[in-house]
């Protein structure tokens, strides 16, 4: 099933907003009965975004909508021109956030619906080759040799020769 982002604009003057910022801020608007003015049975408000088109302060609606909602292009690039000349306040609506097809009343007008972006599952992959990931045994180091000081015997050595130089020094 295709997730399709629903674009509508609102037909009255409405300050509101509600989005994933604002929902991420803690504001709780009291937001009218929206699954109504959609002609749906439920609506998961928080899965839509509404708020005044000016918010985006010079941002397209149709950049806004690409990068918060990750639609089609293709589907995006024969929508921007509806998209981008609106003005007042709009709603977005992902298919997910309700039970059926809206079908919106006087109070919205429906400009664009818009299928996002999904990702494919589908490739037959092979499967991986599980190899460890470090040697159990320590690599020999170049001329064969495989002796090795652990780092607190270095110490000790340097701590040992310091002394030594202090007591010769005197």
């Amino acid at each position: 099933m295709t997730v399709v982002l629903h674009v509508l604009a609102l037909n009255l003057p409405l300050e509101m907003r509600h989005t994933h910022l604002t929902r991420q801020q803690g504001e709780t608007p009291d937001l009218p009965d929206l699954a109504t003015w959609l002609g749906v049975g439920t609506l998961q408000t928080d899965q839509i975004e509404l708020f005044p088109v000016a918010d985006l302060a010079g941002l397209s609606l149709s950049a806004y909508v690409m990068a918060a909602f990750d639609v089609d292009e293709a589907a995006l690039e024969e929508a921007v021109k509806r998209l981008d000349v609106l003005e007042g306040s709009v709603l977005l609506v992902p298919s997910s956030a309700v039970d059926a097809e809206p079908s919106p009343g006087a109070e919205a007008t429906l400009i664009a619906s818009l299928p996002m972006a999904e990702p494919d599952h589908s490739a037959d992959l092979p499967p991986a080759d599980v190899a460890p990931t470090r040697s159990a045994e320590p690599t020999p180091a170049p001329n064969g040799a495989s002796f090795r000081i652990p780092p607190v015997g270095v110490g000790l050595i340097l701590v040992f020769v310091m002394v030594l130089l202090i007591w010769w020094l005197r």
